[in-house]
């Protein structure tokens, strides 16, 4: 009897895992098809820079506590915190994904710098950008080659636009250096 309860428990705990896992597939599932529908579509992923990256590109940007820096694409919020933390600089993100710009705000609090990084939650399209002194990106090649209109329409002579892996058509371009496995583009308007 104590055997048949052992079996039917272990023949339970096998259900209950092979349940679990099969909801992990899907969830797993669901993301890879989610990514791969936006490469398809050459749209910008969420890939975190490395912080080393991030720093590299706020330094050839000469980011200081005069700047305002918008970062297009904020993802976790990474670069406007370390731009606002030791950079010293005010920061704006604009994020479309609402689970991105809420984690965003997560770390902005949990950070303390709520008084000077702000998150705007929009597709930058749909964002005026003629008050940033900064711009940083790390989109695709498609989205830089439609953003670089708006940017050179919307920023004000002397803005400086940072780029990670992909260069922008038609901006003048100052420096470019290798951050890690690509370069980093340093534009000016």
């Amino acid at each position: 009897m104590e055997e048949n309860h052992s079996q039917e428990f272990l023949i339970h705990k096998q259900i209950i895992l092979s349940d679990a896992m099969n909801v992990w597939l899907l969830v797993l599932l669901f993301f890879f098809l989610y990514f791969w529908v936006r490469l398809v579509l050459n749209e910008a992923i969420f890939i975190p820079l490395p912080i080393s990256t991030i720093r590299k590109m706020l330094k050839l940007a000469k980011v200081n506590k005069k700047d305002l820096l918008y970062d297009l694409g904020a993802g976790d919020g990474r670069v406007v915190i370390i731009a606002a933390k030791e950079f010293g600089c005010k920061a704006v993100g604009i994020e479309r994904s609402a689970l991105l710009a809420a984690i965003c705000r997560f770390r902005i609090r949990r950070a303390g710098l709520q008084d000077k990084i702000k998150i705007i939650e929009k597709n930058y399209f749909d964002v005026n950008l003629s008050r940033a002194t900064v711009i940083t990106t790390y989109l695709s090649k498609r989205q830089n080659e439609k953003l670089a209109p708006k940017l050179k329409k919307e920023l004000r002579k002397g803005t400086r636009i940072v780029s990670a892996s992909h260069v922008f058509p038609g901006l003048k371009l100052i420096k470019k250096i290798k951050t890690g496995h690509f370069y980093t583009y340093l534009y000016k308007i």
